[in-house]
């Protein structure tokens, strides 16, 4: 049995990426058959090191199944996510993509399939069955908003949720989580009151304060506010969810909720803050369990889910869900192996989830025994959820990102208002 990595480095330039694609394309793609014409590999491109879920997950079952098989396997692994989006617009650009590969959905998975390169993940799903398993909100997150298929295999589920310190909450006298944004706001004040700081977040990383930006028009209009927002047909100023949201992040920074110096600090220092004992509240998730794990089975921390924007109607799912770095499979080279190996994954895929990566399985089955308790008290949240979570950081425009995020840290600390936000951000599109 034969395995072989290689890890791009990441100081790799295009052009040095270019000459490495065209000198073992040819390699990459004649290796997977012997003399006979028979399968002797199966090749796979990954974004990430040995550490991370999806190697660990595809690491595992392509051991499996390749030593039941008597056949070879190769991941080729990338940890910078521009040097690996570079390798696999390269791929994609010489019709030489390896027979599983990560990809986004969004402008790589659209290019795959101008060249018609990817398999129907969801015709696949349900020949073999696994359709009516797979979670409704995975499927809303992976379905091609062109032509209503699914052409991506999910990493995992991920789900996101705010904890709590029991123990603030209890000394602000607050006896209930907040339900409505409302709520979240007299709470952290009744918190502020106390000398406590009510809300940690790494307001250094765009997507945590965008977060805040974009809760109250995901409950309100699903993925219907950004499509709008990017095509130019809505606008914050018309919007009064997103409007909403613009003046909930103001008042969040501007009112001393969120801890001091909050601009400056990362996710990972955010995190080291919250479950280093900071701060009563942190918008956290599956991803942060095993941190959570131990304060969590002492009674420390709470969950809630993502509040209600108080007089709008809001949809039932309240907890963002997503697929994270999705799989695709190249059509070209997708044979009786691989559509073999496809069923041998979706059978063993939830032990993976759990057992190899420690994520939630996309699959409704039952959860096997010995997770940490986060696991099974969180899952209720979600598993009947049908809208997924609608990430602006991957519908928007690079430039218009860009701009936005400048803005929602000025907004957030108060050198902008939310007028001038709402002003600045709805000229950036074209009507």
């Amino acid at each position: 049995m034969r395995k072989m990595k290689k890890v791009l480095s990441l100081a790799m330039t295009a052009a040095m990426t270019a000459s490495l694609l065209t000198g073992m394309g040819a390699v990459t793609a004649s290796a997977k058959k012997s003399d006979d014409g028979k399968r002797t590999k199966i090749t796979a491109l990954l974004k990430g090191t040995e550490s991370t879920e999806q190697y660990k997950t595809f690491d595992y079952l392509l051991k499996n199944f390749c030593d039941e098989k008597g056949l070879d396997y190769e991941i080729e692994l990338v940890n910078d996510m521009q040097d690996y989006f570079t390798k696999l617009q390269m791929y994609i650009n010489s019709d030489t993509l390896p027979d599983i590969f990560g990809c986004p959905n969004g402008t790589l998975s659209k290019a795959c399939k101008d060249i018609d390169a990817l398999v129907n993940v969801g015709d696949e799903l349900e020949r073999n069955g696994y359709d009516e398993k797979l979670n409704g909100a995975i499927r809303d997150f992976l379905t091609d908003a062109d032509d209503g298929n699914m052409y991506l295999f999910p990493q995992g589920l991920y789900c996101e949720y705010f904890m709590y310190r029991k123990d603030i909450f209890e000394k602000a006298g607050i006896k209930d989580a907040p339900t409505t944004w409302e709520e979240f706001e007299e709470d952290c004040q009744k918190i502020a009151d106390q000398g406590e700081i009510p809300v940690i977040v790494g307001g250094s990383d765009a997507w945590q304060l965008m977060r805040y930006l974009s809760f109250s028009p995901w409950r309100v209009t699903g993925p219907e506010f950004i499509e709008g927002y990017q095509a130019g047909t809505d606008s914050f100023s018309d919007n009064e969810s997103a409007k909403y949201a613009v003046n909930l992040l103001s008042d969040l920074g501007t009112k001393g909720y969120f801890e001091p110096g909050f601009a400056s600090v990362d996710f990972t220092s955010a995190c080291n803050l919250f479950f280093g004992g900071s701060g009563a509240i942190f918008y956290t998730g599956s991803g942060q369990i095993s941190i959570a794990e131990e304060m969590y089975d002492n009674g420390e921390l709470g969950f809630f889910p993502v509040p209600d924007t108080e007089g709008m109607d809001n949809m039932s799912t309240n907890i963002p869900v997503h697929a994270g770095f999705a799989e695709g499979f190249n059509k070209a080279t997708y044979d009786d192996t691989m559509q073999e190996f496809f069923d041998y994954m979706c059978e063993n895929f939830t032990d993976a989830c759990y057992n190899q990566a420690q994520v939630f399985s996309p699959f409704n089955e039952e959860l096997p025994e010995g997770l940490p308790q986060l696991y099974y008290d969180t899952q209720p949240m979600f598993e009947d959820a049908e809208t997924a979570w609608t990430s602006w950081d991957d519908k928007l425009d690079s430039d218009v990102m860009t701009k936005i995020v400048d803005e929602q840290q000025q907004l957030a600390q108060g050198i902008i208002k939310p007028d001038e936000f709402i002003k600045t951000c709805d000229s950036l599109v074209k009507k």
